[in-house]
């Protein structure tokens, strides 16, 4: 039976927090997850069936878990729950740390501390820490246990598969990016809606520019907004025909200053500075903005997150709102957040933190997250679950259609330091003060070496 999703015991303020936890945590790119809800009791706070620093069955034989959020009241919480009735097994969970200092703890515990058994890990850590030696391959355990990997979404199940073959992380869901608009505002100036397929017919770049012309009010509303979701970058690279996006397949070159990639980013700049489509970059920098101006219909189409839906549901109650795949001149594709966590090599408990990993993205433990609406699960059998129905959007099933348009950004040993420079950079070509060739121009070389570091 398919589950009608995004109903159930979640209230209104549950599902504004899990959005408000968008763009938190420690990422310093804005490819975020949710995986919990802080503030909700306070961090480390454990919801029901979940143990806390000791446990009546013995915490020292059981599994120790570390996300970045707190897990009390989420779908993990649910999941984790769900686990121990199913096993018998303890999960210990190891209070939440918060923003820079997450990821300075994991790297003290994987340098010679002693980390929990299960961790979620920022994934553009993931090579480096490969690298390093410090994550468990776990290809031998899927290989040991038979699992049955085409199970899985490939491009997701993918994302942690090191060149050597080995597979250091565990991915247990994704979120895919789309394009969210208006339905109201297309029919009322007579602009042809987007297709309701994975297709480009009609809907190339050039396209998406001049609906988001016809949308636009000059003081009322703007047609589109692109920019602001980093995810952009990889995406409309890749659809604008560049081979590789943001670094070269083998993760040893910065090739978004190549001439076809900057065309592509010089494309969502000019829907400012050019075209007065978009809204301004200094428009955007309070938390939240670009959802807020899409639910108070002064924003026709934004490109966003599968974790929009929820709030938007919630939110939106005067106008009918739908998605439609990224508009493309090549290939059409699109990238996903991933939900990632990882096993120390350290760690006390493998086999037992791999059983709770195996559960996370099996059909029991997808279908939780299905029901929760939290991220598109990994296992496709529970991602089938997610169906739309009476609400917005129509067109939920091209979230999960998006499994076979995925797109992932090449990893690198160091992708955080070069984000840390050529991001802040480009905030010269947001504010139309410079393009984006010259300003990838002068920056590639450091960033180059930031990558070699």
């Amino acid at each position: 039976m398919a589950v009608r999703v995004f109903y159930g015991q979640r209230n209104d303020a549950y599902v504004f927090r899990r959005f408000l936890m968008r763009r938190s945590g420690p990422m310093v790119s804005r490819r975020q997850l949710l995986g919990g809800v802080a503030g909700l009791t306070g961090a480390g706070v454990l919801g029901a069936g979940l143990t806390g620093c000791a446990s009546s069955r013995g915490a020292d034989n059981g599994v120790t878990f570390l996300n970045w959020e707190a897990v009390g009241g989420t779908p993990i919480a649910d999941a984790i729950a769900a686990y121990e009735r199913a096993t018998g097994e303890a999960v210990t969970i190891q209070p939440a740390v918060f923003g820079s200092a997450y990821d300075v703890k994991v790297r003290t515990v994987l340098s010679g501390g002693v980390p929990p058994d299960v961790m979620r890990i920022n994934d553009d850590f993931v090579r480096g820490f490969s690298e390093q030696g410090t994550l468990t391959d776990l290809s031998r355990y899927i290989e040991r246990d038979g699992l049955e990997t085409s199970e899985f979404a490939t491009e997701p199940f993918e994302f942690a598969r090191q060149p050597d073959g080995s597979l250091t992380a565990w991915v247990i869901g994704y979120q895919p990016r789309l394009i969210f608009y208006n339905v109201d505002l297309f029919e009322a100036e007579g602009v042809r809606r987007p297709p309701t397929t994975w297709s480009a017919q009609g809907w190339g770049m050039d396209d998406f520019v001049a609906a988001a012309r016809a949308l636009t009010i000059e003081g009322e509303r703007y047609g589109g907004l692109i920019y602001l979701d980093t995810g952009y970058e990889q995406t409309f690279t890749t659809n604008h025909g560049h081979a590789s996006g943001i670094f070269s397949e083998d993760g040893t070159r910065f090739t978004l200053a190549d001439p076809l990639a900057t065309e592509a980013l010089q494309w969502a700049v000019d829907l400012t500075c050019r075209h007065h489509v978009q809204p301004p970059w200094s428009q955007l920098q309070q938390d939240n903005a670009d959802s807020q101006m899409f639910a108070q219909g002064r924003l026709a189409m934004l490109y966003g997150t599968f974790d929009l839906v929820p709030y938007f549901r919630d939110t939106i109650t005067d106008f009918t709102w739908d998605v439609a795949p990224p508009p493309a001149d090549v290939h059409q594709r699109t990238e996903a957040s991933v939900v990632v966590f990882a096993v120390a090599k350290s760690a006390r408990n493998k086999n037992r933190a791999w059983e709770l990993l195996k559960f996370l993205a099996s059909e029991e433990g997808g279908t939780i997250f299905a029901n929760a609406g939290a991220f598109i699960p990994i296992h496709n059998k529970a991602a089938e679950l997610l169906v739309p129905d009476d609400r917005s959007p129509a067109h939920l099933d091209l979230f999960v259609e998006a499994a076979d348009h995925l797109v992932a950004t090449n990893q690198t040993r160091n992708a955080l330091a070069a984000r840390q420079l050529y991001r802040p950079a480009l905030d010269a070509a947001y504010n139309c003060e410079r393009s984006v060739a010259d300003v990838l121009a002068d920056i590639k070389e450091p960033v180059q070496a930031a990558m070699e570091g």
